[in-house]
């Protein structure tokens, strides 16, 4: 017990890790993924066909795999970048490609007679988009993109094994150090206990706010 009280601070610096690494992936995420899954519904054949490849490309590659080619191919091209950064790309493309897939279908299920009202009513297609068609196809969508996000915050976990040491990895550590000193697997337990409080404390906010959502908004 008393090797895991002199532990805390190192396990507390992984579990910022993971707050800031998941906070950075949620922004980025949500910023990417609305943006790809609004050209994703455009007209314009060049832009729907890429949005398209790249969200099937990425929806289709496991996380893990993501991670790998960003942290073993760029620095084969010339891009040498930190374990923390790739961590937040290789999470960050998986996640865009999912919510982008999500608002793109929240988007087209909307009636397409909003859309020729709108026009009819001398409205662009940009006004037509924010002021019609995105906040009827927002409260479709959130609840679905808290969901991708709840499982982008479980994915941080695997970033150790590109380096980094968010707080699985610290109570990993930890572990080894007090297995070394002799502790039993009473601490190992304990130690492994606080990693799943550390998770639920995180995500099941997320799944209260996800499950209210679908409450208010009757999705």
């Amino acid at each position: 017990m008393n090797a895991i009280i002199e532990s805390l601070p190192f396990l507390l610096k992984g579990f910022g890790f993971t707050i800031w690494l998941s906070i950075c992936c949620v922004i980025v995420s949500v910023l990417g993924g609305v943006i790809v899954g609004v050209l994703r519904t455009l007209e314009n054949t060049v832009i729907r066909l890429a949005s398209k490849i790249f969200i099937d490309v990425f929806r289709g590659i496991p996380t893990l795999v993501v991670l790998f080619l960003v942290f073993f191919l760029l620095p084969t091209i010339g891009f040498q970048i930190p374990n923390f950064l790739s961590a937040l790309i290789g999470l960050s493309l998986w996640a865009i490609a999912n919510v982008a897939e999500a608002v793109r279908g929240s988007i087209q299920s909307i009636p397409k007679t909003q859309t020729e009202v709108s026009y009819a009513l001398g409205l662009n297609y940009v006004n037509t988009m924010m002021y019609v068609i995105i906040p009827q196809a927002t409260k479709r969508v959130l609840p679905s993109i808290i969901g991708i996000l709840t499982n982008l915050v479980q994915s941080t976990s695997l970033t150790v094994l590109i380096g980094n040491v968010e707080f699985l990895k610290s109570a990993q550590i930890t572990i080894e150090r007090i297995t070394m000193m002799g502790s039993n697997n009473t601490a190992v337990f304990m130690l492994y206990t606080l990693v799943l409080a550390g998770y639920f404390i995180i995500c099941y906010p997320l799944s209260l706010w996800s499950r209210n959502l679908e409450n208010r908004l009757k999705v």
